[in-house]
């Protein structure tokens, strides 16, 4: 469907888990620990590769623990194009314990200097092609603005491709003026967009048709335990219901389900089988630890439990 599929991660993040048997005031060892390169956009290319549908990863790496990323990188055989950024990439600590109960620390990472924005836009130019897919996630770093990655969509859409955006870091407004081709929030980030609670069925519909209103072909809200909600410009509206399971960690779970559904469609899946594709890949990513891919063997497990009902 797509000539390329490429992942921009403006923003990415090294993830490091430790797991620990206590955790309270004083000291607590470490039991063990892991690191993952890391953000929503190279969550998807991850995800994608290990399904064998290769991406092209352009990523922004802070240049004081670029070797930390990098070296992840490396090592997965990743396909990546870095652009260097003064400071450093954020780090996120997930803690831990027994009972999988996890305590987050989200740091804060680099600033954007305004003469990157037009090395991010000459490495866009070299890599798209004609229908490629570009996939912009995550919460936008200090120094991109709305209005300054506005103006990066449209330079991607001018190349001739296709734009998939998953972030609370705009408005409804700002979303349409895009119009990318798929939109992908979880439903407290679609609450945040639509700047309302959405809290029945129905009103996560009317979220997704007012995007589709305004240009945008796919709407996919993912909902935890609750499945997935999907709504089109040239299908019709879907609830995609997932089995219960054991959560070990939901990091990186929303990710997978959007690179569940660009696999499917890179493979020439109708939209249901994509739909309930992304919905084995989130749930099935519920069952790693850290950010990793969706196990294969569980993914073909759950897809067979999952299933879709028209709303």
């Amino acid at each position: 469907m797509f000539n390329k599929i490429i992942s921009l991660s403006l923003n990415p993040a090294i993830d490091i888990t430790l797991w620990t048997d206590t955790l309270h005031s004083g000291d607590n060892i470490v039991e063990s620990e892991r690191y993952d390169a890391a953000g929503k956009s190279m969550n998807v290319s991850r995800a994608l590769r290990a399904y064998g549908v290769e991406s092209t990863a352009i990523v922004l790496l802070g240049k004081h623990n670029i070797f930390r990323y990098e070296d992840r990188l490396i090592n997965e055989k990743m396909n990546y194009k870095v652009i260097v950024i003064d400071g450093y990439t954020r780090e996120n600590l997930s803690i831990v314990q027994p009972d999988h109960t996890v305590t987050r620390l989200m740091r804060d990472g680099f600033c954007v200097e305004h003469e990157k924005i037009q090395e991010i836009l000459d490495i866009l130019s070299e890599e798209i092609v004609e229908n490629s897919l570009v996939v912009i996630s995550g919460k936008l770093p200090r120094g991109i603005s709305p209005n300054v990655f506005m103006s990066i969509c449209k330079h991607i859409d001018s190349l001739g491709a296709k734009i998939s955006i998953d972030t609370s870091s705009l408005s409804m407004e700002e979303i349409i003026k895009i119009k990318p081709f798929i939109v992908k929030p979880n439903l407290e980030e679609a609450c945040h967009i639509a700047q309302r609670q959405l809290v029945s069925e129905q009103d996560v519909i009317d979220f997704g048709k007012e995007l589709n209103s305004n240009g945008i072909t796919h709407c996919i809200v993912s909902a935890g335990a609750d499945g997935i909600y999907y709504t089109s410009t040239e299908n019709p509206s879907m609830r995609i219901l997932v089995p219960s399971i054991d959560v070990c960690s939901t990091v990186g779970a929303g990710d997978c389900s959007l690179a569940g559904f660009i696999y499917a469609l890179q493979e020439g899946k109708s939209i249901e089988k994509a739909l309930r594709v992304a919905a084995a890949f989130g749930t099935a990513a519920c069952l790693t630890e850290g950010t990793n891919p969706p196990p294969k063997l569980s993914y073909a497990n759950i897809l067979q439990q999952v299933y879709i009902e028209k709303v």
